[in-house]
């Protein structure tokens, strides 16, 4: 499901407009992002957890000059699903 579809659904099913349910989902997001940019979890009960996980530094090889390098450590944004999502999504 793209963006524009998941739109086109929740404003069919709630009865808003889609521009209305295109803020409110713009504005979810936004919120997200920044919390998570904070160093903050964002958990949903019934949905699941956001938070940013640490890669650790990793070596790799370019295939084509064989030259071994490193990738710094980083963190990266991160979901666990709800026991409730789980099994709504096994069902």
């Amino acid at each position: 499901m793209t963006r524009s579809q998941l739109i086109t659904k929740v404003a069919n099913d709630t009865g808003m407009t889609s521009n209305e349910v295109e803020k409110v989902m713009d504005c979810i997001f936004g919120t997200i992002g920044d919390v998570l940019k904070g160093g903050d979890k964002v958990t949903i009960a019934g949905f699941g957890r956001f938070e940013m996980r640490e890669r650790q530094t990793k070596n790799f090889t370019n295939p084509k000059t064989k030259v071994t390098s490193q990738l710094q450590p980083t963190a990266i944004p991160g979901f666990k699903a709800s026991g409730r999502l789980k099994e709504k999504v096994a069902q």
